[in-house]
């Protein structure tokens, strides 16, 4: 929230007497921990000054969602490959009148007039200003100044708030209330990209300081790929085809941006059928702009890797690269999906502002434009290497957006997301390895990563996307299509455990089941989510360690599951291809056709994933939270959902 909501200037008032709550009404959601990285400031608030409320709205046959999905997902269902329009994606899931009635009509009782009231495309979102004392009253609570102890930033929020027992069922979750910020890291800073000098032993820390070092002596072949991973490294691998259509999107985030010298490098070096210049097509979403102003391994490195390998694995199909927010505020999950779906966005121009990057935005002199709503038609296959963790966010908000993933996969969208690069553990707003301070992450509040509960990442534990975790070819290993690779425990460990928020999907449920029949780990509830009853992750996982990827003008060697990610869906993209050209849709969501098909797998049976203080997830026989499935097999995936109508 913005300092405007504070007491700033003019008459300071005391804080009202929080109202107690009649029976008629009930808590909807309460802050169970305090987060660690917020304090109470003490600063009174201004009791006039507006505070834009958010409302979202129930979504109607929500519940139906994952039904709808498998209806044209699942390889048995006579409705495969049947996507939807994303009109009618846009009316099924409308919130209903009875809903938005509802809600307006408390609103009116309690003194706010339908004339104040906005209302999203989508009609999933209502949005009002209110002032200090209304959100009190309205919600039977007490808001407060906080202060984030590392970046002095101010925010309103309530401990717990309440709505009427006939109301509740018609919401999602109000804003603000007692969600804190999360800013959308890079996961090169939190969980996914990590970098050494060529020709230096690897150190098994993801915290590194490494300079840069030319590689112009080094002969790149597939003897040496256990050392140097390079395209024709990953063909010979998983069996990957050169291509032909074109719908592949890879998501970057400003200020990270690619540099066309270094695609023109990488191309010289490894990849001479592809001409110097040859790049992405851009789609610029709220403001979003490929900078080079600012050049270095954090500005360049993740979406220099994405752009090359992904390139050079699907030429000379023509990659789409959408570059998401201003310098200024920067962007969100939620802004992309705003651009990609328009019954996403909220109405003024916003998602949850708690969360979600603001525009236009007028008060900090960055795009000074209306967001894109439904602007940007989405790719077939959609890779992102950027993520939070779990306990960064609310879960209703998590679940809110898991649902539009969700949507999209009806739409017949693939999205792939990093499993992350800390193994259990996540990393902490400075990006250093961090674990939970209590059971089940409540709060977000992380410790120094040595001890304390696994902390599983997000959207990588949402059900409706596909989570991509690393492997790395075995020491002096010759690179066979046949011959398993390990884990990956260079420099990173592959991200991977089981979600505090998310249901086990019934398409994973079987193979969950026999991990944990077979492999039950030893941890205890203060550890981990051993309920067996949750989303567990990765899904898949490909190649993570020691790739070639020219950076600032240098060729470096890179880690992580930001590796991984674009390689997986390099090989999805190609099926895609092969369908298109036989009549037939492409694949959309693709975890339930993977989970009944585990041969479409080379399955991974050694190395771990440790954090917190201890060995982590063991790769095991079957699926396993290291590297799930496997690593893809081309020629067996191709032959599975070709079979498919």
């Amino acid at each position: 929230m913005k300092l405007s909501f504070l007491a700033t200037v003019g008459s300071l008032l005391a804080f009202a007497t929080a109202i107690p709550a009649p029976s008629s009404y009930v808590v909807h959601e309460k802050r169970e921990i305090q987060n660690g990285r917020w304090a109470r400031s003490g600063i009174k608030l201004n009791r006039d000054i507006l505070i834009p409320m958010s409302f979202g709205l129930k979504q109607r046959n929500i519940h139906k969602g994952y039904d709808f999905l498998m209806d044209v997902s699942h390889p048995e269902s006579s409705n495969y490959g049947k996507h939807w329009s994303m009109d009618k994606i846009a009316e099924v899931f409308a919130p209903s009148m009875e809903t938005i009635s509802a809600v307006k009509t408390w609103l009116a009782e309690s003194g706010i007039g339908e004339d104040r009231i906005t209302m999203s495309k989508g009609r999933n979102w209502m949005k009002v200003d209110v002032t200090v004392d209304e959100a009190e009253s309205l919600l039977r609570t007490e808001y407060h100044a906080y202060t984030n102890v590392k970046t002095g930033k101010d925010h309103l929020a309530c401990d717990e708030y309440s709505v009427p027992s006939h109301i509740a069922d018609h919401l999602d979750f109000i804003t603000p209330t007692v969600h804190f910020d999360a800013t959308l890291k890079l996961k090169k800073k939190r969980r996914d990209l990590a970098k050494r000098e060529i020709g230096v032993k690897p150190h098994t820390n993801s915290k590194l300081g490494t300079a840069v070092a030319e590689a112009s002596n080094v002969k790149y072949s597939l003897a040496n790929c256990y050392e140097y991973i390079t395209p024709d490294c990953l063909r010979a691998l998983y069996g990957i085809p050169n291509g032909t259509f074109s719908s592949y999107g890879i998501v970057e985030y400003t200020p990270e941006a690619y540099i066309q010298t270094d695609l023109n490098l990488f191309y010289s070096n490894l990849q001479r059928q592809i001409p110097s210049g040859y790049g992405p097509t851009v789609d610029l979403i709220d403001g979003g702009v490929v900078q080079t102003t600012t050049k270095s391994f954090d500005d360049n490195g993740e979406a220099d890797l994405d752009l090359q390998y992904a390139i050079a694995l699907v030429y000379p199909q023509k990659i789409t690269m959408y570059q998401a927010g201003d310098i200024v505020e920067g962007a969100s999950f939620g802004n992309l999906l705003d651009a990609l779906d328009a019954s996403y966005c909220t109405s003024g121009g916003g998602d949850n502002p708690t969360y979600d990057a603001t525009y236009p935005d007028t008060a900090k002199g960055g795009y000074d434009e209306p967001e894109n709503c439904g602007t940007i038609t989405p790719a077939s296959v959609i890779s992102t290497s950027y993520g939070y963790n779990e306990a960064d966010l609310s879960a209703a908000y998590e679940i809110r957006q898991c649902n539009e993933y969700m949507k999209l996969g009806l739409a017949g969208v693939t999205f792939l997301f990093s499993s992350g690069d800390t193994g259990v553990a996540g990393e902490n707003d400075e990006g250093e390895v961090a674990c939970c301070t209590n059971a089940k992450c409540a709060g977000g509040t992380y410790n120094n990563g040595n001890s304390g509960t696994f902390n599983p990442a997000f959207p990588a534990t949402c059900p409706y996307i596909t989570s991509v975790g690393a492997t790395q070819i075995k020491p002096n290993t010759a690179v066979t299509a046949t011959n398993p690779e390990e884990a990956c425990e260079t420099v990173i460990y592959s991200g991977g455990g089981f979600s505090n928020v998310f249901a086990m999907p019934s398409y994973q449920s079987s193979a969950i089941a026999t991990y944990f029949a077979n492999h039950k780990p030893t941890y205890t509830s203060t550890q981990y989510n051993n309920s067996e009853t949750v989303r567990g992750y990765p899904d898949v996982a490909a190649n993570g360690a020691n790739y070639v990827v020219a950076v600032d003008g240098s060729l470096q060697l890179v880690y992580g599951t930001s590796c991984s990610a674009p390689v997986f869906g390099s090989v999805i993209n190609q099926i895609n291809q092969q369908r298109v050209a036989a009549g037939k849709a492409v694949v959309g969501f693709i975890n339930p056709t993977l989970y009944a098909n585990p041969s479409a797998f080379t399955d991974i049976v050694s190395g771990g994933n440790q954090g917190c203080g201890t060995a982590g997830f063991t790769a095991v026989t079957g699926w396993d939270p290291v590297t799930g499935l496997g690593t893809p097999i081309y020629e067996n995936l191709l032959s599975v959902f070709m079979a498919l109508a």
